[in-house]
C-alpha cells in the first residue's frame, strides 16, 4: 500500500508541469493584450498630429 507521501511525489512533476503550461499561457495572453494597448494609444496620439499637419497645410 502507497503512502500519501508517495502519491505526492508520484504526481508532483504532472501538477508542476500543468502550473507552469498556465503559467505561460496566462504570461502570453497579457502580452498580447498590453500590445493591444500600446497600439491604441500610439494610435491616439497619432491623431492630433495628423490633425495638425492639415491643418497647417491648408493655411
Amino acid at each position: 500500500m502507497t503512502t500519501v507521501r508517495d502519491r505526492i511525489n508520484a504526481h508532483l512533476p504532472i501538477v508542476l508541469e500543468v502550473l507552469r503550461t498556465g503559467s505561460l499561457i496566462v504570461i502570453a495572453l497579457s502580452t498580447i493584450c498590453a500590445s493591444q494597448s500600446l497600439k491604441q494609444m500610439a494610435g491616439s496620439h497619432e491623431l492630433p498630429s495628423e490633425a495638425s499637419q492639415m491643418h497647417k497645410s491648408n493655411d
